[in-house]
């Protein structure tokens, strides 16, 4: 893609990539689309570009990402669903617009996205707003800039992130509380300290190499860890300044310099790694300041050293030995400060008050997460209104509130679980049990929370388990099949502090959705398939998918073997079957589809199978769709190309759409003579390009779909000439900008619009349009033709046979001669003329044989007949004599 900017489109991939590297570290569930708003050094926008990760092949130039040009900010806000009328443009404005959603963090309203009524220029696309998708719940949306000097002049180069697929918890915190959030961190100094400046132009520029330094020669890992050592610095400062939640922190992460001389995390990290007896390291330590320590109220100690025996953190064996005595069930923490441990304790949670408390959990081997730890009130419902005295009091329950931060395993920061989380495994549920259904959402929420709550207590069971979620019936039906491999109970709900007991021995525990148990130990059968399963996984893993398979197939029919399936390792990691969408596999299913369709013997059952998995996710990116639609019409199976094309603008939504894809869609439906939508396609096209050149082109293509729908219509006449004055309007527009920016040649618009003259019956003004066609194109045989025709048809036979005689002249074609042939017998009087005229042509070069030919044979004619003539006016000339 060309760029105003030079080298532009090298700092986009770079910082799309980099970016994207970065946050997959994080959780490799993360998506990212880019958006690139190019401002000048006199503050005016110049370019607004959307990056994104595009089919990786030969046929993007091995490129990770697509860049395609936006024809205006409008169209950037209009996609990412934002109100165009509250960002101004500028720098300054965008970014307060995006940072003012931390008050209240963004929600797309998809049942409010009306599309706009067909008009004259615009496409009617329906879309199905009830569908839920899940990528719009699951974004967030980041504004940021960088400063980059191309050669010639600086930019200011403003980035519009949308990140996909963030849980809830980490959205919270980068909307609600970004002082501590790390994702918020991450994006903060990503753009402010992760490239290398120019000293000169205080901005970035290209190497001898054309690619851009970083400013500590780090890669997405080493640039993680950096700021996880940053982020626990960041947490050390505010133990150590803040007794009280309102840390105060600055809230852009600006660069702080004590964050790099805390060392928490070193300390933590180190205890990490001790083993115990031959254990990893459980238990969990809660940080505060030194104040709150203080309170004797706030926490009951167990134990508590002097001062003169508190325990160093760095002094990991010690500590190690010490976590062996806390129990997060019985709340029973070690308490620290920054810099040392004081004691083992209780806390009074009702006395927290807003206090500051970080807790440290340790999950085995270099493996720890740290929490923020507060006290909520439950909603006034939950309370109680006593009297004493008189007196009137509201006792309401306290709720603790957990706030994962960040999570480390083995040095490298996580994000959210990637294997599981509430958001993700209620959508799941929702999507198999509640598709489409609607009136009972109490109901049904409560259901959903009962049974989060199950697979999050059966994690707490360190040797692993399944948990099997089905509908009544089936739960019902399977038991009885499955009783002699089972341990079958009375259904019913069980206490959720005791699944982890119920699950400790072998098989799985078996709930239907509503919450009632069935049975346990329950040894899951199934059929080994080749397709089926991961050979690099375990048995429980593999025979869970064989048993989902079986269910689903056996019951594929009546539609009633629903089935959810929780897989539960040992260290607490959950799959979820079936398996949610995951958009890098989305993607590498469409290319697998692109190679298949490029491939001369392929297999149509399993390519069929794939596109139907493309077509039918919600996911899916429709430049993906687009992009597999443009190699179907490539091999042109135009039928194929239509449906992922649809597809493909259906999926788009409010996306700009590059005009492109609607002329290949155009072209589709011309080929399957559709040629009302391709009208619309081309319309669409004309609207949305700034490019002189491609508004060419299309109006071009536009003029000839008024021209090809008109031969719909021949019994209507009225419908047929506005048709055809609608398709000369539209290529007198392109002819006219073609003067207007010199562009090399419109001959095909003239020999277009001269045959919609012709079928408006004006002749002379076809054979006009012809010759304009013709004196910039005046080699064209099929122009020549169509001249020749209508030539023929006024009157005029020697125009017309020089016109066809020029026509095989430049390009042989059987038809040409055997009309030349016809008209010339039907016309001898000509041929002595035409000869001639063939004279002059073949003066110039080699002429068609097959044209020499047949001239030659009516020369030997003309030459037969005169001296057959002049035989008869010589005896005539003797009989006089005589």
């Amino acid at each position: 893609m060309g760029t105003k900017v030079e080298y532009l489109d090298v700092l986009n991939e770079i910082v799309y990539s980099s970016l994207e590297g970065i946050l997959k570290k994080l959780n490799k569930r993360i998506h990212i689309k880019l958006y690139a708003l190019v401002y000048n050094g006199k503050k005016s926008l110049t370019q607004n570009i959307r990056i994104k990760k595009t089919i990786a092949s030969s046929r993007e130039d091995g490129k990770p990402v697509s860049q395609d040009t936006i024809q205006d900010v409008s169209n950037v806000y209009s996609e990412l669903k934002a109100d165009f009328s509250a960002v101004v443009d500028s720098y300054g404005d965008i970014k307060s617009y995006f940072d003012k959603q931390k008050q209240q963090p963004y929600q797309a309203d998809i049942n409010n996205d009306e599309e706009p009524k067909n008009t004259e220029n615009e496409i009617e696309i329906e879309q199905d707003l009830n569908v839920e998708n899940s990528i719009l719940d699951t974004k967030i949306i980041y504004s940021n800039q960088l400063p980059f000097y191309d050669g010639q002049a600086l930019y200011n180069v403003v980035y519009i992130v949308e990140v996909r697929n963030v849980e809830y918890e980490s959205r919270e915190l980068f909307y609600q509380e970004p002082e501590i959030s790390f994702l918020r961190m991450i994006m903060d100094y990503f753009f402010s300290d992760y490239f290398s400046l120019d000293t000169q132009f205080n901005a970035i520029t290209m190497n001898n190499d054309n690619q851009i330094d970083t400013k500590y020669n780090e890669d997405s890992l080493q640039f993680t860890r950096r700021l996880t050592r940053l982020f626990f610095g960041k947490m050390q400062q505010c133990l150590i300044e803040a007794t009280s939640f309102e840390i105060g922190v600055q809230y852009d992460h600006m660069l702080q310099s004590k964050y790099y001389v805390n060392n928490l995390l070193e300390k933590v990290d180190e205890i990490s790694t001790k083993t115990y007896e031959g254990t990893s390291p459980f238990g969990s330590i809660l940080f505060m300041n030194k104040m709150v320590i203080k309170e004797h109220l706030l926490i009951r100690f167990t134990v508590k050293f002097t001062k003169e025996d508190r325990i160093r953190l760095d002094d990991s064996k010690r500590i190690r030995k010490l976590l062996e005595l806390t129990n997060i069930d019985k709340d029973l923490y070690l308490i620290a400060d920054d810099n040392e441990i004081h004691g083992l304790g209780e806390m009074n949670w009702n006395l927290q008050k807003g206090a500051l408390i970080l807790r440290l959990d340790f999950n085995g081997l270099s493996k720890y997460n740290l929490v923020l730890v507060r006290t909520d009130a439950e909603r006034s419902n939950y309370g109680e209104l006593l009297v004493n005295d008189d007196r009137k009091f509201y006792r309401s329950d306290l709720s603790l509130v957990e706030t994962r931060l960040v999570s480390v395993s083995f040095k490298n920061p996580r994000l959210g679980e990637e294997g599981y989380t509430s958001e993700k495994f209620i959508h799941l549920l929702k999507s198999v049990f509640w598709e489409g259904q609607s009136g009972h959402d109490d109901m049904v929420n409560r259901k959903l929370e009962k049974l989060d709550q199950i697979v999050r207590k059966a994690r707490e069971q360190k040797h692993g388990t399944m948990v099997v979620i089905t509908e009544p019936e089936i739960a019902k039906c399977e038991m009885d099949r499955l009783s002699k491999q089972s341990t079958l109970i009375e259904p019913g709900i069980i206490n959720p502090e005791y699944i982890k007991f119920l699950t400790a021995i072998d098989g799985a525990i078996y709930f239907d959705i509503d919450g009632n148990c069935h049975a346990i130990g329950v040894i899951l059968d199934g059929i080994a398939k080749g397709d089926i399963g991961d050979a690099s996984r375990g048995a429980r893993y593999n025979s869970a998918h064989r048993y989902w398979h079986k269910l689903r197939d056996v019951d594929e029919q009546n539609e009633n073997g629903k089935c959810v399936i929780a897989i539960i390792s040992e260290d607490g990691m959950v799959d979820l079957i079936p398996e949610s969408e995951d958009e890098d596999k989305i993607l590498a299913l469409a290319e697998e589809i692109i190679d298949s369709i490029n491939e001369e013997n392929h297999d149509s059952d399993k390519l069929q199978e794939k596109e139907g998995t493309l077509l039918q996710s919600k996911i899916v990116d429709c430049d993906w769709l687009f992009k597999v639609g443009k190699v179907y019409y490539l091999k042109k199976n135009y039928v194929k190309a239509i449906s992922f094309f649809e597809y493909g603008m259906e999926r788009a939504e409010k996306s700009y759409i590059q005009p492109e894809y609607f002329d290949t869609l155009g072209r589709c439906y011309s080929f399957t003579k559709d040629y009302e939508l391709a009208i619309k396609m081309y319309k669409f096209c004309v609207a949305k390009t700034d490019d002189y050149k491609s508004k060419h082109v299309y109006l071009r293509r536009l003029g000839q779909s008024f021209l090809d729908f008109s031969h719909k219509f021949k019994k209507d006449e009225q419908k047929r000439h506005s048709l055809l004055n609608n398709a000369i309007g539209s290529l007198t527009e392109g002819i006219e900008l073609a003067k207007m920016h010199s562009i090399k040649s419109s001959a095909v618009h003239y020999n277009i619009r001269a045959i919609c003259y012709y079928h408006l019956g004006d002749l002379e003004e076809a054979i006009r349009e012809f010759t304009l066609a013709l004196d910039e194109e005046p080699n064209s045989s099929a122009f020549l033709w169509n001249r020749y025709l209508v030539k023929k048809e006024i009157g005029d036979i020697k125009g017309s046979i020089q016109d066809i005689i020029e026509a095989e002249f430049n390009e042989h074609d059987e038809k040409y001669i055997t009309q030349l042939s016809s008209v010339l017998d039907e016309n001898p009087i000509f041929i002595e003329d035409i000869i001639k005229f063939y004279g002059k042509l073949a003066g110039q070069e080699a002429a068609s044989p097959e044209l020499g030919l047949l001239l030659e044979k009516y020369k030997k004619q003309i030459e037969s007949s005169s001296l057959a003539e002049s035989a008869a006016v010589k005896e005539i000339s003797h009989d006089e004599e005589d």
